[in-house]
């Protein structure tokens, strides 16, 4: 979906949502009259802190407190602007389903709603008791429905971003060589460093990735939001991590500052310097339209890494797959490192012979459903592939969910996530799944 049409499309949900929820929560009596402008007046607010961060930016006033302070009020906002939006949708759906239920009810009741008298005797008492009943029986559960998305991400935003997954995958390689049979590659992608000013929430991270004990660790982009300075907190716990075959990475589309407003292009240039340096500290050599070749007693391993390349955004595409396969040599098995899984879609299936593609971005949205092999999230309107495993013939994708999260500071159903590879040539998919518990402050 082109990124106009996103837009679009959320602005007929917003306007579906007022409409059907003043309509339909009105049947139900549950419409209140701040309800009308609750959520227009929340975006207008989130407007106009985003103009006053983007003037920051522009004039250089922008510190790294005030960004942060911007940052999470702005995430807040959007979680409350959300829930608004489709708690009314909700409540408005359930009102024109069983509006008709309330309103007969309604018409059963004559007189003063407030007695359960008024000269009718015992048993026309009791009769417009049960009728009573059966109205705020049905308001009740209009409201409820309706509190649904405030309760879902507020426990999105006070336990399940900080919900860390464990996704464990054998994935079959038919090229692997034999003596990469077995390999452990853990993959992380995504951490939007910017979202965890402090490294604490990540410590039971840092520790898992340890005593996985990996072969390889890859990382698939997005390091920061924005800037690179976000990274600081984290470089000495990345710096710990180990991987005898290396400690390999790319930039995401968050790691070209390209979503600031900069007072030159001379600070733009330096921001981003900053972040190499701060990888390159960290432990983890960036792959940029290059090849490592790992070789064990002469058998070969190809790991590929571009810089993002977005099937959406001509802007984003700064990766040249071309350059960086002219120096795989021939018959060599493959690994792909590229950020964007519509990559993968565009320019990898069926015109180059990687073997396995390793991608993030999606985030799977932060919000859906997972149970054992079914799931759904809005991201499968957007992206053909946004989460797990994907195969076709002999290629494979593996869309990574990410640590972090950006906008919406929270997760529903879609947890944060570590994956552990284990590579082999036989022709079989293993998957399993645990959660740990996170040191969230």
């Amino acid at each position: 979906m082109d990124l106009y049409l996103r837009w679009i499309f959320l602005g007929m949900v917003w306007i579906a949502a007022e409409v059907g929820g003043y309509y339909g929560m009105r049947r139900l009596g549950l419409w209140r009259r701040w309800m009308g402008w609750s959520s227009l007046f929340v975006f207008g607010f989130s407007i106009a802190l985003y103009g006053i961060n983007i003037f920051s930016q522009s004039r250089g006033w922008l510190s790294h407190e005030m960004y942060l302070f911007f940052q999470r009020v702005g995430g807040i906002l959007f979680l409350i602007w959300i829930s608004l939006v489709l708690g009314k949708l909700m409540g408005g759906i359930v009102g024109l389903v069983l509006g008709k239920a309330v309103s007969s009810s309604g018409r059963d009741v004559k007189g003063d709603q407030g007695s359960l008298s008024c000269s009718m005797g015992e048993e026309g008492g009791r009769k417009r008791e049960l009728t009573l009943s059966r109205r705020a029986f049905l308001q009740a559960f209009g409201g409820m429905w309706a509190a649904t998305p405030l309760i879902g991400f507020g426990y999105g935003f006070w336990i399940g971003r900080y919900r860390f997954k464990l996704h464990e995958v054998v994935i079959s390689l038919p090229d692997l060589p034999k003596g990469w049979e077995g390999l452990r590659l853990v993959q992380f992608s995504d951490l939007h460093a910017g979202s965890f000013p402090s490294g604490s929430p990540l410590s039971s991270v840092w520790e898992q990735i340890e005593q996985l004990k990996p072969d390889v660790l890859i990382f698939t982009g997005d390091w920061v939001n924005v800037y690179g300075w976000e990274l600081e907190p984290h470089v000495a716990d990345l710096a710990r991590l180990t991987a005898p075959w290396g400690k390999w990475a790319v930039l995401g589309n968050h790691d070209y500052g390209d979503y600031a407003r900069w007072p030159s292009e001379a600070e733009k240039r330096a921001d981003h310097l900053w972040l190499r340096e701060l990888i390159r500290t960290a432990g983890f050599t960036l792959l940029e339209d290059s090849v490592k070749l790992l070789d064990h007693s002469g058998e070969k391993l190809a790991l590929i890494g571009v810089g993002n390349w977005s099937r959406w955004r001509r802007t984003q595409r700064y990766g040249s797959l071309e350059k960086a396969w002219a120096q795989v040599p021939p018959h060599v098995c493959s690994i792909l490192l590229s950020h964007d899984p519509t990559h993968w879609e565009a320019q990898v299936r069926g015109q180059y012979p990687v073997s396995l593609t390793l991608s993030g971005h999606t985030h799977g949205l932060q919000v859906g459903v997972e149970w054992a092999s079914w799931r759904f999230s809005p991201a499968a309107w957007l992206y053909d592939h946004w989460a797990g495993l994907y195969q076709e013939a002999d290629q494979a994708l593996y869309v990574n969910r990410g640590l972090g999260y950006i906008g919406l500071p929270a997760r529903l159903g879609i947890w944060p996530e570590i994956t552990l590879i284990h590579l082999t040539r036989m022709r079989k998919t293993v998957f399993s799944t645990s959660t740990y518990p996170s040191r969230a402050t």
